[in-house]
């Protein structure tokens, strides 16, 4: 019997399935509980599935919907926000409280595992739309002209490169090695996949993106605001500064370690930064086609404001300007309790007293939906209320990937190349204007009662624990996945967290591979946090 990968078998099967249920996003629903036994037989079906320019244009503009719920979803993203200490939760679904739970553990790599679709189904859904990419891509190849003579292909094949080069990009950035699959692979003669290193894979990713930014610079289109990114209208000046922003995302987020965040070329990070997205990338919800379903259980109320995860103490409580968020982390780990902060940061605390809430989280003294033999230390008393309350998940802008990212990506990118005064506006920005904190210099934020943040000795920050912060408090809730991203390149991460996905189980066992894994003290383990130490090689006062 010939062996299948998963990824092949996904690679094969899923224009047959756009032809059986007639739509992407359909396919999106499909594929998440997919049958892996799939027969070879389905090279015709491709071809009938991508005969006409309409069947075509719409599996590449598909492509973001199906792409979406895999960073904006409940998985991995839950998960991994839980990791990179942005929320905490008690609840075991969707793999959060196991794998956030003190000491960290190894990740369970057996297909038979009950989390083991965090890893697994994404893994499929990123092929999913490599799939659909590379199958329009295809079509094209062959000679499909979309709109009057073809006056459309540009727009659908810069699309499709933008969303194959994506895909890719995730896969380098959350596994260890990958399958990289471009519309030029014969994916019905290939029997053994090649398993890529993460950093080949990035490449690989950036090499597709750049492709689509060559077609969007030299070609004029305009892409719908309906059936492609919902609500928004792109031009193809947009779409080269969106890959721009993906790029820089990938540059620097793929590090595994601090010596590999430290290596990443920062010049080229601020080059890719200063040709992206201007403002917010916030595509628009509604409940029929586009919803953000990790800012709804952020933000969830049933009895309880936030009654889902909460900020944790490793966000919220820099912030703190007494000594309660130094006494937490000097506490032991199992007998650490949720604590209250002071703070002069506006958007945790409002104005009026301790427990007013503040523009992105509110104060609730009620933790009794943590359940306490699964960890005392996961309580915080911070509820999330900036994104996703009541039905704002699935209404109007849903944001993705903030202007404030790009900034801070830049900033970082000047202090590590030993510009730092260069990088104190971009960090000011929004520390004033939505923190309503006094500004920074190039020492930090001002080294007086009050300040914001204070390193877990109690002592005033530097520019770059500043930089961090301010960081991560305005990420949070968007995607939280760049909070876990950051923490094993800034080396924050928990120790011994897994600083990566293996291959999943279920393909190395199709595969007749052996099962292993990462962290829990083993090998792709994190080393022991350094909160308050600044990069090597990076000159800052108080660090």
């Amino acid at each position: 019997m010939t062996l299948q990968s998963t990824v092949l078998m996904t690679l094969r099967s899923a224009v047959r399935r756009v032809a059986w249920v007639g739509g992407a996003m359909t396919l999106a629903a499909s594929l998440s509980c997919m049958d892996l036994t799939v027969a070879n037989n389905n090279n015709p079906d491709r071809l009938r599935a991508t005969n006409t320019p309409g069947d075509v244009e719409g599996l590449i503009a598909g492509t973001y919907q199906r792409f979406w719920p895999n960073v904006y979803g409940t998985t991995p993203t839950i998960m991994l926000s839980e990791m990179g200490y942005e929320f905490s939760t008690p609840f075991l679904c969707f793999g959060g409280q196991p794998n956030g739970q003190e000491p960290r553990p190894a990740w369970n790599n057996n297909s038979s595992y009950t989390y083991a679709n965090v890893s697994s189904t994404t893994w499929l859904n990123m092929y999913g739309v490599i799939s659909l990419a590379n199958d329009g891509l295809q079509a094209l190849d062959r000679g499909i002209k979309i709109g009057p003579d073809g006056a459309n292909n540009s727009r659908a094949r810069a699309f499709a490169k933008f969303m194959q080069g994506v895909a890719h990009g995730y896969l380098g950035l959350f596994w260890d090695r990958a399958v990289i699959i471009d519309e030029k692979t014969d994916v019905d003669t290939l029997v053994v996949p090649h398993y890529a290193r993460y950093d080949t894979v990035i490449t690989a990713a950036i090499a597709m993106l750049k492709q689509s930014i060559a077609i969007s610079d030299t070609a004029k289109f305009t892409i719908p605001n309906t059936g492609w990114i919902p609500g928004l209208t792109l031009t193809n000046a947009d779409l080269s500064r969106l890959a721009h922003t993906y790029i820089a995302r990938f540059e620097a987020y793929m590090a595994r370690t601090a010596a590999e965040r430290a290596a990443v070329n920062w010049a080229d990070v601020m080059t890719q930064v200063d040709a992206g997205i201007t403002t917010d990338f916030a595509p628009i919800g509604s409940p029929t086609t586009l919803s953000d379903s990790y800012k709804q259980v952020a933000a969830r109320v049933r009895t309880l404001p936030g009654d889902y995860m909460r900020g944790s103490g490793w966000l919220v409580g820099p912030a703190d300007s007494t000594d309660a968020w130094k006494n937490w982390v000097a506490t032991p780990v199992a007998s650490r309790v949720a604590f209250q902060l002071r703070t002069q940061d506006r958007r945790i605390v409002g104005p009026d007293s301790p427990t007013s809430p503040g523009s992105y989280f509110a104060y609730n003294s009620n933790v009794s939906f943590y359940n306490p033999t699964r960890g005392t230390y996961l309580q915080s008393f911070y509820y999330y209320l900036r994104y996703g309350a009541g039905t704002s998940y699935q209404n109007g802008p849903l944001a993705a990937i903030g202007r404030t990212e790009m900034d801070m990506l830049k900033a970082e990118a000047l202090i590590r190349l030993n510009r730092a005064s260069e990088a104190v506006p971009l960090i000011n920005k929004t520390r004033t204007a939505n923190g309503k904190l006094p500004a920074v210099d190039v020492n930090g934020p001002p080294n007086v009662a009050g300040c914001v943040p204070r390193k877990t000795t109690g002592a005033c920050g530097s520019l770059w624990d500043a930089l961090r912060y301010e960081k991560r408090i305005e990420g949070a809730g968007v995607d939280g996945q760049v909070a876990y991203l950051d923490a094993r390149g800034w080396n924050t991460l928990t120790e011994n967290s897994f600083v990566m996905f293996p291959i999943p189980g279920r393909e190395l066992e199709i595969q007749q591979l052996p099962i292993y894994t990462y962290g829990g003290g083993s090998t792709g383990s994190a080393p022991k946090a350094t909160w308050d130490a600044c990069p090597t090689g990076v000159t800052l006062t108080r660090c």
